[in-house]
């Protein structure tokens, strides 16, 4: 990949980042815009297979990778977001608590398929392989997504999530249905974020010639209308066969050695908005938090009081049964911090942000006498720290019983000076 660098949205970019670090309110921006400067340092491009369920993407997936490594079926199958990248052939399932499990290619439609992870009951945030295949070399991150439209709303809701993960987009249609509602709402979703767009009619064998050049003729027309553009890339193919899927390939991994930083760039530049508009919404909610009652504050500060213990004793509790294994308890603390996060968000109507680990950071602990260790004290203290950090924040967020009036000004001056930051980015971004 192109080892160039146009450091005008790096630098916006970064300068944000240190605009965000100055305030709790923006720590989960902050996480975003900073997963963005790493992506511009480093190149780093994200493909997504995108489209309503029942068009073909794991299918064109496996047949782009030359490897049947996604599970495909009669009906919708994939429930979760399924990552690609390069590497000697491997499989992990990351959940929601923050467990990593690696898992071997034959278990992957356990935590994969709609029908046997219906729902993702099983709470998998990811599933993330390897694979040696030549199309990844260069850095690519490969993703195929749940289809949309179904009566699987969760899959469509993690399908629209991950665009905004997306730098470009493989968006699948197919020939025995005319472009729908559904993926047109879609697709405008998508535009908010990817920056380069493939169109991949699929299923070109089960139709005549004629009937497929008017089908295409049709989609040329409708998706330069939806995309403002004058001509899109269409790819008629034949996933199943492996029709038309070189071309497509080619052409991404083309682009992927030629214009990756463009796409990058442009991709980044969309995102930004996002993030700032996402910033400027939580101070909506936050200035509307602060103009509630003492009475109802000191509630709210109540009900907060009540949930830390109940998460302390759950920890504890939950260290009686693991209270050697690192892994486990780390996983249950990442957990906590998840249902930390969703309770701020009940009683104040923001989000709190949090980074969540994926490696134990509980190595103390007393020495056992079999040479085992105890991590159970060093645990209910670092949930202890959690919980009263917690604490701390909310009080100065929102300055209950803050009797200092000049600190009181100061927050408010800081506020609206991020404010005016916000909103004079916004509008560079605009332009």
């Amino acid at each position: 990949m192109s080892d160039s660098v146009s450091y005008s949205i790096l630098d916006t970019v970064k300068e944000t980042c240190g605009l965000f670090s100055q305030y709790e309110l923006t720590k989960g921006e902050l996480a975003r815009a900073e997963e963005l400067a790493d992506k511009l340092e480093n190149h780093k491009i994200t493909v997504s297979v995108i489209g309503q369920f029942k068009r073909g993407k794991s299918t064109l997936v496996n047949a782009i990778l030359g490897d049947k490594i996604l599970p495909v079926g009669i009906v919708p199958v994939t429930a979760v977001v399924t990552s690609v990248e390069y590497g000697e052939k491997a499989a992990a399932v990351h959940f929601d608590n923050g467990i990593i499990k690696e898992i071997g290619f034959d278990e992957m439609s356990y935590y994969i398929n709609e029908q046997e992870n219906h729902d993702n009951r099983l709470a998998v945030s990811q599933v993330c392989l390897y694979c040696p295949s030549d199309f990844l070399k260069d850095g690519m991150t490969f993703v195929d997504t749940p289809g949309v439209g179904s009566v699987h709303q969760k899959n469509s809701d993690a399908a629209y999530s991950y665009v905004k993960e997306s730098d470009a987009v493989i968006f699948m249609l197919s020939v025995d249905s005319p472009i729908n509602q559904i993926e047109i709402d879609f697709l405008e979703n998508a535009k908010e974020f990817a920056s380069k767009f493939y169109f991949a009619v699929n299923k070109i064998d089960s139709i005549d010639q004629s009937d497929l050049e008017d089908y295409l003729s049709y989609c040329k027309d409708l998706l330069s209308k939806l995309m403002e553009v004058k001509e899109v890339q269409l790819f008629p193919v034949s996933a199943k066969n492996n029709i038309g899927v070189e071309k497509l390939k080619n052409t991404i991994s083309n682009d992927c050695r030629t214009t990756v930083q463009q796409i990058i760039e442009e991709s980044a530049k969309l995102k930004m908005r996002d993030i700032v508009a996402s910033a400027l919404s939580q101070i909506v909610l936050y200035r509307t938090a602060l103009g509630m009652t003492h009475v109802e504050f000191d509630a709210k500060f109540a009900e907060m009081e009540s949930f830390f213990e109940e998460i302390k004793a759950g920890a504890v509790q939950f260290a009686e049964s693991f209270p050697g294994n690192a892994r486990m308890l780390e996983s249950h603390m990442n957990d906590i911090k998840h249902r930390l996060s969703a309770k701020v968000s009940e009683l104040f109507g923001i989000e709190y942000h949090y980074n969540i680990s994926e490696v134990d950071f509980f190595r103390g602990g007393k020495v056992t006498d079999d040479g085992g260790r105890d991590l159970r004290e060093s645990f209910a203290a670092a949930v202890d720290c959690v919980c009263s950090e917690l604490k701390d924040t909310l009080m100065a967020i929102f300055m209950h019983r803050e009797e200092n009036t000049y600190k009181v000004a100061r927050r408010i001056n800081d506020l609206n000076r991020l404010v005016r930051k916000l909103v004079k980015l916004r509008n560079q971004l605009a332009e």
